[in-house]
């Protein structure tokens, strides 16, 4: 299956899907940035400010390079604050952010099949959530990890467990190793083709950012509904090769 047929396919799934995905990704980055604001703020509790050029510019009556200093300002934040900004954040994906992700995966591929978009299955992996949670971590862990030797192993093996969040999705009581084994043998030979995949978004992305931004909002149901089609293709490629078995994907059609 072609990049052109992944988009073909995805664009008759939003023909009646797009806008319950629109605001179902919505919701998300709200939530996102709520969890980022509160970190941030958490990370700036007794930041200093160095005034010392300002109040300079201001003795000597220079109040123009003064309130360029003004608009210049730095500040430091408290190196605690910022380590405990920084562990909240990693809390907030762990414990939230990783579920909700698995939920909007499993709403893009149900609308394949149902050709609705069920908001509520966003929240759905709470019901299954240490299980979730557990292989989300290690998914997390492993990409950090593999990204520190360098950015290019951390790209290879983002590819390599591509799947992972999508058999959460579909099985969340799949053990983390058997996920792991499953993606890994999968996408052996089709991490390219899912690299060009994204890359074929850039374009749009890059609209939706000169659009003050706001235009990327209306490129992710689009761009999300697409992976769920790669993510269809890999997993009928993992049955076809005997990789794994329905019972792997509990057994699910979608």
């Amino acid at each position: 299956m072609d990049n052109s047929q992944l988009k073909t396919n995805a664009k008759s799934v939003l023909a009646s899907t797009y806008w319950m995905s629109f605001l179902a990704l919505l919701i998300f980055d709200l939530i996102y940035s709520v969890a980022s604001t509160i970190t941030n703020r958490i990370s700036n509790i007794g930041a200093s400010v160095d005034t010392g050029d300002y109040q300079r510019f201001m003795e000597r009556g220079d109040y123009e390079r003064a309130l360029q200093e003004i608009s210049e300002m730095s500040s430091t934040k408290n190196p605690l604050f910022s380590l405990i900004g920084y562990a909240v954040s990693i809390c907030f994906t762990i414990f939230l952010l990783n579920i909700i992700t698995v939920g909007l995966r499993k709403m893009f591929l149900k609308a394949r099949i149902t050709r609705k978009a069920d908001i509520g299955d966003m929240f759905s992996m709470f019901s299954s959530y240490s299980s979730t949670m557990r292989t989300m971590f290690f998914y997390d862990l492993y990409i950090w990890l593999w990204s520190l030797l360098f950015i290019i192993p951390g790209i290879i093996k983002t590819y390599s467990y591509y799947m992972v969040p999508y058999i959460l999705a579909e099985n969340p009581d799949i053990s983390t190793e058997r996920a792991f084994e499953i993606s890994k043998r999968t996408m052996d030979g089709e991490k390219g083709k899912a690299f060009y995949m994204h890359l074929s978004f850039i374009g749009w992305y890059i609209l939706g950012f000169c659009a003050c931004c706001i235009g990327i909002m209306f490129v992710n149901p689009y761009a999300n509904a697409t992976y769920a089609e790669f993510y269809a293709y890999v997993k009928q490629k993992s049955l076809a090769t005997g990789i794994a078995t329905p019972a792997d994907f509990g057994n699910n059609t979608y």
